[in-house]
């Protein structure tokens, strides 16, 4: 392979691994970390949790629930399918056991200004879309300025790259802005996922399809059938296949992602052959739900995986764009009236921690009271927080579980009450008399019942709460379009936070349609805190400032938070084989097989089933 040669300075704070002999001040690099050094040499082979000799075959089935009317992922309308991200390859590919490392995949080098000013990227020759066309620095051009203009979340995680330009049919350059230089942009920019710009110059981007798009990744669509099932197939003459990053993944022949509108039917069928593995988060399920011949034969195999991975948020969200969830004591009250130690026990068997971060399972989570950096990151936007950030630690109500705690309820309505409101006539009533009611947005059953206690709850305290259950495909446009008042969802962190905070919580996406900041948040000591984590120079600035965004977050009260596990609970059917070593971050299922004897022994019913 062609060495290129990349410039990088002492100071630089990105970190480009594989050293060769070059000429002063010049490196060559296979890789990029954020976080130490790669752990992969210039000359690796292969990932350690893959197998390079795992055989290809077989078909791998999913089931998703809800349904899609979509197959293109950069439009901001339509509901997209699953396993779109297979038909695509990025410029550069993420390490699953490292934390925040990424080597080349369409790209074979780069080359990073020592003021981080830009990073250029240098394209493999033999990289080629499914019609054989190469990819070249046009499309990775192309590319930038498509999904900056159509997606908002992309729109603002890039927005740290001023321009991209093509320097070369092979080399592109990415042009970085003045005023955001931070750390990760070169490993960001690695991220872009590359479109075939001879392929839309005729076709409009930014409108939904069914039609099967061109892509340059391990698979291509074979078959949809809108809102039921989409078929991918892995493209025998793809360009990367023995790529270090590749070598041992994509090992399927077809996948099928098999769509019911209802978790209990999915489940159901899952039991009964219909798809191949099934992720549980349902703790009634995972002891009570596993039953009949095909568990009992071993057919279906069950097993708890721990893992490392941050867990993120997830919970009630609460729009603050919409009256009275703006204001904080009423978001306060609805924290403290959520009985989520009933809800594990009676739904989770007590199998969950609860979140108290927004960056759980991780070193980012806040906890004490601030100290170190952290406290004189909050101490330099001391006037725009809550001053009870500094003298008291943030802790969520402990009840007893019992269903039933009054306590609970006693101080949710002493917290309504320093805004005004009271209890008079049967109902809760704001300072104008006006009655609190509140309604919560559904698009699956399956969430309908944790909340039927927080109903109760909120009726004792004379707060009439609605749940709202639409179709996936209602719901999905209500959401896109803020179109509710709470929510239950999930926000995911990764291992390194940065530009995708802004796309989360700063007030410039708080009125976009389509962006992740589902809470609405408008805060100026917010933003101030995003843009402080994302400049971050170095891994402790960084642990610091996210701990203060995530204190801060937290005394905002924008989510009522349910709870996390740190371990992967699945469910499968026995024809699979899997390297002796699993990934730290993820189960990297893409590396993963189909073991030929195995599935010989599966009964008749699942074998007719993947043969379709």
């Amino acid at each position: 392979m062609k060495r290129r040669l990349i410039h990088v300075s002492a100071a630089a704070l990105l970190f480009l691994a594989g050293t060769l002999p070059a000429t002063a001040g010049e490196k060559t690099s296979h890789a990029i970390a954020l976080i130490g050094t790669p752990k992969y040499g210039e000359h690796f082979t292969h990932f350690d949790y893959t197998n390079p000799d795992a055989p290809k075959g077989g078909t791998y089935r999913r089931g998703m629930v809800g349904t899609f009317d979509n197959i293109n992922d950069v439009a901001v309308k339509g509901r997209c399918a699953a396993g779109i991200s297979f038909m695509y390859d990025t410029l550069m590919e993420s390490s699953r056991d490292e934390p925040s490392t990424s080597y080349g995949l369409l790209a074979e080098a780069l080359t990073v200004a020592d003021d981080n000013a830009w990073a250029v990227f240098h394209l493999r020759h033999e990289a080629t879309f499914h019609d054989g066309h190469p990819v070249t620095s046009e499309d990775v051009c192309f590319s930038f300025k498509a999904v900056t203009e159509q997606s908002p979340f992309y729109k603002n995680y890039f927005k740290g790259i001023d321009r991209v330009e093509a320097l070369g049919p092979h080399t592109v350059k990415f042009h970085f802005n003045k005023e955001d230089r931070n750390r990760e942009l070169p490993y960001v920019a690695g991220q872009l996922k590359v479109l075939p710009a001879h392929y839309w110059q005729h076709r409009d981007l930014s409108k939904s399809t069914l039609e099967p798009p061109l892509g340059s990744g391990p698979y291509r669509i074979s078959a949809v059938e809108p809102g039921k099932r989409i078929s991918y197939e892995r493209v025998p003459g793809y360009w990367g296949k023995d790529l270090p990053v590749n070598k041992g993944r994509y090992n399927f022949d077809r996948m099928v992602f098999e769509y019911f509108k209802d978790r209990t039917v999915a489940f159901e069928a899952f039991k009964a052959g219909h798809y191949d593995l099934q992720g549980e988060s349902a703790g009634k399920n995972w002891y009570r739900g596993y039953t009949g011949k095909n568990v009992e034969t071993g057919w279906i195999k069950k097993e708890e995986i721990p893992h490392s991975m941050p867990t993120g948020m997830r919970g009630v969200i609460m729009n603050t764009q919409a009256p009275p969830l703006n204001d904080r004591n009423v978001r306060r009250a609805l924290t403290r009236a959520f009985d989520f130690d009933w809800v594990n026990n009676k739904i989770y068997f007590d199998q969950l921690k609860r979140h108290t971060s927004y960056f759980s399972n991780s070193e980012f989570a806040c906890s004490g009271l601030p100290r170190g950096q952290e406290l004189n990151t909050l101490e330099s936007i001391r006037g725009l927080v809550p001053p009870e950030i500094f003298t008291t630690p943030f802790a969520l109500y402990k009840g007893d579980g019992s269903g039933m705690d009054r306590n609970r309820l006693r101080q949710a309505a002493a917290i309504l009450a320093e805004s005004g409101y009271a209890f008079k006539d049967g109902a809760m009533r704001d300072p104008h008399g006006k009655p609190l009611k509140l309604e919560i947005l559904m698009g699956s059953k399956a969430t309908q019942k944790r909340f039927l206690p927080f109903r109760q709850n909120l009726k004792r305290l004379g707060i009439e709460l609605t749940l709202h259950l639409v179709d996936s495909t209602h719901y999905t446009q209500k959401v896109r379009n803020r179109e509710y008042m709470m929510i239950f969802s999930r926000f995911r962190q990764s291992l390194s936070p940065g530009n995708e905070q802004r796309s989360m919580w700063h007030s410039e996406t708080a009125g976009v349609k389509g962006s992740r900041n589902l809470c609405g948040i408008a805060d100026p000591a917010v933003d101030a805190l995003v843009e402080k984590v994302i400049a971050a120079p170095d891994r402790q600035a960084l642990v610091a400032r996210t701990r203060a965004l995530d204190r801060l977050l937290l005394n905002g009260y924008y989510i009522i938070p349910d709870g996390y596990s740190d371990r992967f609970r699945i469910a499968y059917w026995d024809r699979f084989g899997r390297p002796s070593k699993l990934p730290t971050h993820g189960l990297s299922i893409n590396a993963w097989w189909i073991d030929p004897a195995k599935d010989a022994a599966m009964p008749d019913c699942l074998i007719s089933k993947t043969r379709r």
